[in-house]
């Protein structure tokens, strides 16, 4: 009786499924309206560099191998502006030896004003023990402010931390 509402169930919703997709004969064609010479992207002006300390790590669920790192850390925004930096992200190991990173963080000029960020990238362990990142940062900060320019700016970072959880960063804007 079971295997038979199975069947009905299943035969019943089948037929109800529509795909999305495009008819084969128009998956490889380009179309003529686009022109991929437009689409491009470039490293624009250096906009932070910071460095830092790890302040703690943590994992934070039994039974999975991911790691929790938070930092604190001080710079420089666009070589005028003096900033704070804290941040947290979680280390997920990967094939390979490379490992996924994804988390958040905030910088603070001296006079309180903030600027927060996502950050998302990929890093491995170099054979000097030094473990090396590189990703995206995505910016957003009130208007009016120092930080005016970060609001939806996309950041392009490279990172190095020693085996003292020492590191630096440097951040570009992606244009």
């Amino acid at each position: 009786m079971a295997i038979l509402l199975s069947a009905m169930i299943t035969y019943s919703v089948i037929p109800q499924q529509t795909s999305f997709a495009p008819p084969p004969d128009n998956m490889m064609m380009a179309d003529p309206t686009l022109h991929p010479e437009n689409v491009t992207a470039s490293v624009g002006d250096l906009v932070l560099v910071t460095f830092s300390s790890g302040t703690g790590m943590r994992i934070p669920e039994p039974n999975k191998p991911i790691m929790e790192v938070s930092w604190v850390g001080a710079g420089n925004y666009k070589g005028t502006t003096d900033v704070s930096d804290f941040g947290t992200v979680l280390i997920e190991p990967g094939v390979h030896g490379i490992s996924k990173i994804h988390g958040q963080g905030m910088i603070m000029d001296p006079k309180g004003e903030v600027a927060t960020y996502l950050i998302q990238g990929v890093g491995r362990m170099g054979a000097d023990g030094y473990f090396r990142n590189h990703g995206i940062v995505l910016f957003n900060a009130s208007s009016g402010g120092v930080f005016d320019q970060l609001s939806n700016t996309v950041g392009l970072f490279a990172n190095e931390v020693n085996q003292k959880g020492n590191a630096v960063t440097k951040i570009w804007e992606l244009k």
